[in-house]
């Protein structure tokens, strides 16, 4: 049966292999950046604003990401992070 976040978004797993492939695929930090910021302003988004907040996560800084575009289903959420 598939859990889902208190907002309702259908939690996935991900393979230590993937996360390590898709963490190597930026060997610079500030292109990491721009590719979410390219992400927010892909066609379709629609989004106008873009915020970027520091955040302590497990006594952690860490950069969050956040626009104002009409984001993605449910569903296809999963599909991107299955």
């Amino acid at each position: 049966m598939a859990r889902f976040s208190e907002h309702g978004i259908r939690l996935s797993s991900m393979s230590p292999s993937f996360l390590n492939s898709n963490s190597t695929s930026h060997t610079w930090p500030f292109s990491a950046v721009a590719e979410l910021i390219d992400n927010a302003s892909d066609p379709g988004v629609t989004a106008r604003q873009i915020w970027i907040d520091v955040m302590e996560e497990q006594q952690q800084l860490c950069l969050a990401f956040t626009d104002n575009g009409s984001g993605m289903t449910p569903n296809k959420l999963h599909k991107m992070l299955r």
